[in-house]
């Protein structure tokens, strides 16, 4: 699937702030997160991240041989595979993803290359992240897969994790009352 310019700056806006109730996709996907530490620090984490690239993504040439990196936050720098020594949250969530998937840490700029406009890599857009009914400790993050129950999403999954998810939940798709129905964090 393709994310172009505009639709890079509008993911970059619900990042932001919660998006329309009438703005909703027919249908969106959500991962039910349990996170450690404080709910809103981990939000602050996860859409600074989620901002630098997507920022990235829109003004950048994935031609080049290296993405510039300075706007990505230095500690997910570090929790990438040769970044070196990772605050605490991220080391844990490195070695959760790892546990869970088998996989090795992401080099940075393989992960960011998953954002490239050009390419139909990444299968999600970021939604909204909301607090849901059930849990301290728990954070449900939406996307729009544009319908797709199967879509590609391990730089997600990496991301999650590593900003200090202790379980992130597989993708389940619903519709968007439900998403409308919880509050933004």
């Amino acid at each position: 699937m393709l994310h172009d310019v505009e639709s890079l700056a509008g993911e970059r806006g619900r990042v932001a702030r919660r998006p329309e109730g009438g703005a909703a996709p027919p249908v969106l996907v959500h991962f039910d997160l349990v996170v450690d530490g404080d709910p809103e620090e981990y939000a602050g984490r996860l859409r600074g991240v989620v901002d630098a690239v997507l920022r990235i993504a829109a003004v950048e040439s994935f031609d080049d041989a290296e993405l510039p990196v300075g706007t990505v936050p230095a500690w997910f720098r570090r929790a990438c595979r040769g970044g070196g020594s990772p605050e605490p949250f991220a080391a844990e969530g490195r070695d959760r993803y790892a546990e869970r998937t088998g996989g090795r840490p992401w080099e940075l700029q393989d992960w960011l290359s998953r954002f490239d406009p050009d390419l139909e890599v990444r299968g999600w857009a970021w939604w909204d992240l909301t607090r849901p009914v059930a849990g301290e400790d728990r954070l449900r993050l939406w996307a729009d897969t544009w319908g797709e129950p199967f879509f590609a999403w391990e730089d997600l999954r990496w991301l999650l994790h590593v900003c200090g998810a202790r379980t992130v939940a597989d993708p389940v798709l619903v519709r968007p009352p439900v998403w409308a129905g919880e509050a933004s964090v």
